[in-house]
């Protein structure tokens, strides 16, 4: 049976397993789990945890003592920790952890319900939730024994205000329902430990007159104008002043008359779509397809549009059209995020976008829950009643979409390079693979960029530039932005200097990385497993992947490596589209992913490494396998 591990933060840090705390050693230790409790089931980059650590004095080896403390807390978490884990992100590092084991989510969660029962004037229920809110906390400040001086600054001082917020509000509650005499104790002791907090004071002097002490109120009200006169040079604040008129007895002053202003206009419905890209051309069908998917009533009604394709194919510029196409479907507004999901950064984490989206849909800032569930339920309340379309563009995986999907009523529209396979058990959804384009969509878009004339006089050169470019629209709209930079060259002039040269690095426009094709599929080889990336560099070399395609026995026979390996490697690289799924179990790879795979292999497969794949003066070589010089892989 899997152990129980609660972590608590609002006090020193402490882990406890099975209600025994377990002792957590070195300073620097207790600093990274403190980082990553802070921000738990987000990820924390490494740089974040360099900082908290050293304070912008690290040694050369920061960053591997930062994976040495990683592994400590990783063991320290071990043994059956079940649904607590330290996981490996892109560029750092998440602690995962059910909301109901870390006492600040639980704070935020009753904070956050405290604030809906002021939302419904339950004045009672709101007293009660903050009373267990406040409950949690074991010392002010908190993580006290952390030394890291940026962690003390940046996240405790934080934590501390909204620690005294919720204090401070519950105090009032307090007085509202006739509890003065309950709290003249815990007043005493709190003007003495913040005395510069003014509302504490006038707290203090309305519960000492409500309780019949209407002196010590007033002597109250003296001491602490004479400590803001002298400490800070002012007077005291509005509502020192109000208390100290209901002391005397006298009534409030009649509030100044305000000019009558004009109401504001009604708050206008999102409309969050970027712009689409100009010269769209081809996908129609698949246009078509989305149009009627995002219009089907019936059981399939608000099932997500997953939109899928390799790097480059033009997934968001489809995405976007057909959104701009339907929006009028959609009266109540458009929400649209990039999830980053292959990107350089990391990844958009989903209570960042939930609450983005929430804040849109209305949701005070000071009212949104901390607690990622309690987002959901938020989201999903807010966009009940409503006919909205949510766009997600660009996301990592179904776990990323699955907790932004609204409940009913509304379009959903998902790009994605992943197959995104599980959103097609839950909830269920429409799936559309986008292919390249076809030589006269191609031709059409190169059009859009170049004007038709400039087309119509090269037909032949605007063919040749579509086949070298494969089809990609992310590589055609490069070539065609280049010829736009350089108006007098002709386009079988262009032809020419790609075909002569390293063509993935001609595909680029400098100083904008979003255009640059070797970047791009960088991002998706990057999240391969080291194997699925070895096979994809053997492949590349190989004639005949592109063409015909090829099974996964022939693969196996053309690199050496075992059957069920490749089999299992060829499904992991086609479920991030460096490979296509073709009929009757075959494969096949697009030239300029081909092209990758091969510069890939040059750099990573080394000469003379016994089981990679070099070439030699008879063909290439796989494995103590020799190839004719011009054989293919087999189509077998």
């Amino acid at each position: 049976m899997d152990s129980v591990i609660e972590f608590r933060v609002l006090g020193p840090l402490e882990v406890v397993r099975d209600g025994v705390v377990l002792r957590l050693g070195a300073g620097k230790l207790r600093v990274v789990l403190a980082a990553l409790l802070l921000q738990a089931n987000r990820p924390v980059s490494i740089d974040d945890l360099v900082d908290k650590l050293w304070d912008g004095d690290a040694p050369g080896d920061a960053r591997g003592t930062v994976q040495k403390y990683v592994m400590r807390i990783r063991r320290l978490l071990g043994g059956g920790a079940g649904d607590s884990a330290v996981r490996t992100e892109p560029d750092g590092y998440r602690i995962t952890i059910p909301t109901c084991r870390l006492d600040l989510h639980r704070f935020s969660s009753l904070c956050a319900q405290a604030a809906r029962a002021a939302a419904a004037g339950d004045d009672v229920a709101e007293s009660a939730l903050l009373t267990d809110a406040l409950s949690l906390w074991r010392d002010v400040p908190p993580l006290s024994d952390v030394p890291s001086p940026p962690l003390q600054r940046d996240e405790v001082a934080g934590l501390v205000e909204r620690y005294l917020q919720a204090l401070d509000r519950r105090i009032e509650l307090d007085l509202v329902l006739g509890r003065h005499a309950d709290v003249l104790g815990e007043l005493a002791a709190l003007v003495r430990r913040y005395p510069e907090r003014e509302r504490f004071w006038a707290h203090r002097m309305r519960a000492l007159h409500r309780a019949g002490r209407q002196g010590e109120a007033l002597a109250a009200y003296r001491e602490v104008a004479s400590l803001l006169a002298e400490e800070l040079g002012i007077d005291p604040g509005a509502d020192l002043r109000a208390a100290h008129r209901e002391v005397l007895g006298a009534p409030a002053p009649a509030a100044p008359v305000a000019p009558p202003v004009a109401r504001p206009p009604a708050v206008r419905p999102p409309r969050q779509l970027p712009m689409a890209d100009s010269g769209f051309a081809g996908g129609e069908a698949e246009l078509a397809a989305i149009v009627d998917a995002l219009g089907e009533t019936g059981p399939r009604s608000g099932a997500p549009v997953v939109i899928t394709g390799m790097a480059g194919v033009g997934k968001t510029a489809l995405a976007l059209h057909a959104a701009h196409r339907v929006a009028d479907r959609f009266p109540d507004g458009q929400l649209f995020a990039d999830l980053r999901g292959h990107s350089p950064a990391l990844p958009t984490a989903v209570p960042d976008v939930l609450a983005r989206f929430v804040r849109t849909l209305g949701l005070p800032t000071d009212a949104l829950p901390s607690d990622e569930d309690e987002l959901v339920a938020a989201y999903r309340s807010l966009l009940a009643g409503r006919r909205m379309l949510v766009v997600l563009d660009g996301a990592a995986s179904a776990e990323q979409v699955r907790p932004l999907l609204p409940g009913s009523g509304c379009g959903v529209l998902v790009t994605s390079r992943a197959d995104l396979a599980g959103l097609a058990v839950s909830p269920g959804s429409h799936r559309i693979v986008l292919d390249v384009l076809s030589a006269a969509d191609g031709r059409a878009l190169l059009a859009g960029v170049l004007g038709a004339p400039r087309v119509a006089a090269e037909p032949a050169a605007a063919d040749e530039l579509v086949r070298l470019c494969g089809g990609s629209a992310l590589a055609l709209r490069v070539a065609a932005a280049q010829l736009v930079l350089h108006p007098q060259r002709g386009i079988a002039e262009h032809v020419e200097r790609l075909s002569s040269g390293d063509l993935l690095a001609a595909l680029r426009l400098d100083g904008d990385a979003a255009t640059d094709v070797v970047a791009a599929l960088d991002l998706s080889y990057r999240t391969l497993d080291p194997e699925h990336r070895r096979l994809l560099r053997l492949l590349g070399p190989l004639p005949g992947v592109t063409e015909e395609g090829f099974t996964a026995a022939a693969a196996a026979a053309a690199t050496g490596m075992g059957r069920a390996a490749v089999a299992a490697g060829l499904e992991a690289l086609a479920a991030v589209s460096l490979l296509d799924r073709r009929p009757c179990a075959r494969y096949g790879m697009h030239v300029l992913v081909r092209r990758y795979a091969a510069r890939q292999a040059e750099t990573e497969e080394t000469p003379g490494a016994g089981d990679r794949a070099h070439p030699t003066a008879g063909g290439p070589v796989i494995v103590g396998h020799p190839l004719p010089r011009f054989a293919r892989i087999s189509t077998s």
